[in-house]
């Protein structure tokens, strides 16, 4: 990559077969893509138009032009013109290419960081976990008055280097565990509170098993915290993710809104039938909450729940444990739930498949994604039989943000479960950021966002401050390795600006158009260290 000025820098990084390249956007110029000669992104592949696409940067954005048909954005059949932002995803034929630009992202390292820097952090990990296959972990710990720091402390000595300490509220720290499962994060965890001599209460929860998002599985882990407070254990786990959909269920019915009432006419209606049902929308609009209503609606509280959370699954082990015959037969007279059914794999679509096309099963089949599945069968990415017996009826879940109407009400409820004083005391200046605010986690993250409010206000009147202000772009789990190439351009671009700068970390960020702070914070990522002192530096 270029480094000339100190503007920032955008680059595509594109995968074909099982090839991978890094293509540089350069400033005010159009580049092509496509599989004919002369474009600047080539892509030979003969159901690729010769001229698909086109990007344009300008220093400040991307933005992307079709060419021709055939061009699927986020996972979505695309026409015309957008303006794209770092992590989009763009596919044609069997290519895919994500873009990248380089910006600054929070300051971290071995210090205790915010809650939103700690949440920045979260979204990257599981990111990499999720493509990697591996287990994070992540603990809130409850600790007595005055002995939070304690325990931040303890936990900053003993940690890996990669482990993550945060503040979520006054003596409540939260701590982040890559490649962990929860066995071992509880005996490390033991070890901190040992030598802090302090005595706590632990909720742990551990992804995918708990939640595939950050933001379920920030709840997964608060509710986790709130049954080892509950019941006096030291350390807690979360209950299964369907009865964790079930308790929720009710979540979504406090609402002003008309889209929201629209979505409750359509479970209804599709109630009446046997027919499947497939739930669409964002991450954590409240889909698998949706799911436990619909379920609640015809078969009762009573009759078995069997849910199945693709996203968890990552190999052909994992394809055996969840689409076992016998385990998803459990699910007769009741509902199976099949979570984020996009993310299944080849192997796992077929085997749910063959499952079906058995014959008769006395269940309801409820669905989720947030990936359009329509734009997946046209690729040839998901099976169109098994979508064909998913898709009998398809309800679209709006985000929140595009449910004005039911923010405050929902938000009234939250902060009241979360133990606020009724009637809740919102400031005005509280009330314009919960209506500001666009909640990219959706219902989730309003409910996560409400919980630590109400621990950060006390008794007293909920305030701005106490609310998100900043929202976290989360970073695409992309297929394969794409997102390790595009820090590997990142890394290389540090580099270079170090040489450059003869290792002076404020002109090297000047020239990567970041703070010195969020570049340190980047070295640190990257394990590049400043030369010691005494050697001359060229």
């Amino acid at each position: 990559m270029s480094l000339d000025g100190d503007d920032p820098r955008a680059f595509v990084v594109t995968r074909l077969g099982d090839r991978t390249w890094v293509t540089d956007l350069p400033l005010d110029a159009e580049v092509h893509v496509g599989s004919g000669t002369g474009v600047e992104i080539h892509l030979p592949d003969p159901a690729i138009a010769a001229h698909q696409l086109a990007l344009s940067w300008d220093g400040e954005g991307v933005t992307l032009r079709a060419l021709a048909d055939g061009c699927y954005l986020q996972g979505k059949r695309f026409e015309g013109v957008a303006d794209l932002k770092p992590g989009d995803e763009l596919a044609c034929g069997a290519a895919q290419l994500v873009l990248g630009i380089s910006v600054p992202l929070a300051p971290g390292g071995r210090r205790t960081l915010t809650h939103h820097e700690f949440r920045e952090r979260l979204y990257e990990e599981l990111a990499r976990a999720v493509r990697g296959g591996r287990h994070t972990c992540l603990a809130m710990i409850a600790a007595e008055p005055g002995e939070g720091g304690r325990v931040t402390a303890a936990a900053l000595e003993l940690f890996r280097a990669g482990d993550l300490v945060g503040v979520y509220a006054p003596d409540e720290p939260e701590v982040l565990l890559p490649d962990t499962d929860g066995e071992t994060a509880a005996r490390v965890l033991e070890r901190v509170f040992s030598a802090a001599e302090v005595d706590v209460h632990v909720g742990l929860a551990v992804s995918p098993e708990h939640g595939d998002s950050p933001e379920r599985l920030l709840r997964a882990a608060r509710e986790a915290l709130a049954e080892a407070q509950r019941t006096g254990q030291t350390v807690s786990m979360p209950s299964p993710r369907d009865e964790r959909a079930r308790r929720h269920a009710s979540d979504m019915l406090v609402s002003e809104d008309p889209s929201t009432r629209q979505v409750v006419a359509q479970l209804e209606d599709a109630a009446a039938d046997g027919a499947p049902v497939l739930l669409v929308g964002e991450k954590s609009a409240g889909k698998s909450v949706w799911a436990g209503l619909l379920h609640r609606l015809i078969r009762g509280t009573e009759a078995p729940f069997v849910a199945v959370h693709c996203a968890g699954i990552f190999d052909e082990a994992d394809v055996d444990v969840a689409f076992d015959p016998e385990r998803l037969e459990r699910a007769r007279h009741g509902t199976l739930f099949v979570d984020e059914v996009g993310d299944l794999s080849a192997a796992g679509q077929k085997r749910l498949l063959e499952w079906l096309e058995r014959g008769t099963h006395d269940l309801r089949i409820v669905s989720t994604t947030h990936r359009a599945l329509r734009g997946l069968v046209e690729r040839g990415a998901f099976e169109a039989a098994l979508y064909d017996h998913l898709a009998a009826h398809v309800v679209e879940v709006p985000a929140l943000r595009n449910r004005p109407g039911d923010i405050l009400p929902m938000a009234t409820r939250f902060a009241l479960e979360a133990g606020a004083a009724a009637p809740v005391r919102f400031s005005p200046g509280a009330i314009a950021r919960l209506r500001s605010y666009p909640w990219p986690g959706n219902a989730l993250e309003l409910r996560n966002a409400l919980e630590r409010a109400v621990r950060l206000a006390k008794d007293g009147e909920i305030l701005a401050d106490h609310l998100p202000s900043e929202p976290i772009v989360a970073v695409p789990a992309t297929e394969g390795r794409l997102r390790e190439h595009v820090d590997s351009v990142e890394r290389d671009a540090i580099i270079k600006a170090l040489a450059e700068s003869n290792h002076n970390q404020t002109h090297a960020a000047k020239r990567l158009g970041v703070s010195r702070r969020a570049l340190i914070y980047k070295m640190e990522k990257y394990g590049l260290k400043r030369p010691p002192k005494g050697v001359k530096r060229t």
